[in-house]
């Protein structure tokens, strides 16, 4: 008697992959925390807004210049680093102060970013931005 011999499929069957890739992709968007940095909140004007004026005491203005240096007016000179005590210093003195950040329109703009995170970390609330005027 001669005996049949099974074949053995080499295929794999996939009907049911995409359901699991699909499970497995939803469970990784669902499970997945999503870092969400909280940046420094900014009340930008509106149309109505108006013009303030403001006493000279009250203002401390920064400067960034587009070789990179940093200048506080009435302060001269300052590194990136010693940008936050120099405004807690200030901040302390003058509870009002605004602080204006003029920017050179050809200064890199991470200087602008950077400026920013020393004011957050010093904990400055009343900010204003404005490009130099060049000419």
């Amino acid at each position: 008697m001669i005996k049949k011999r099974s074949k053995v499929s080499a295929e794999f069957n996939t009907a049911s992959m995409s359901d699991i890739n699909f499970l497995l992709l939803i469970f990784f968007l669902v499970s997945t925390m999503f870092a969400v940095e909280k940046g420094l909140p900014m009340a930008l004007p509106g149309q109505q807004s108006k013009s303030v004026k403001l006493k000279r005491e009250n203002v401390l203005t920064i400067q960034a210049f587009a070789n990179g240096s940093i200048v506080v007016r009435e302060s001269g000179p300052v590194g990136i680093r010693d940008l936050k005590q120099l405004v807690e210093n200030k901040l302390i003195a003058n509870p009002k102060l605004v602080i204006v950040i003029e920017t050179h329109p050809d200064a890199d703009y991470g200087i602008m970013i950077d400026i920013l995170d020393e004011l957050r970390l010093a904990n400055a609330e009343r900010i204003s931005l404005r490009s130099m005027k060049t000419g």
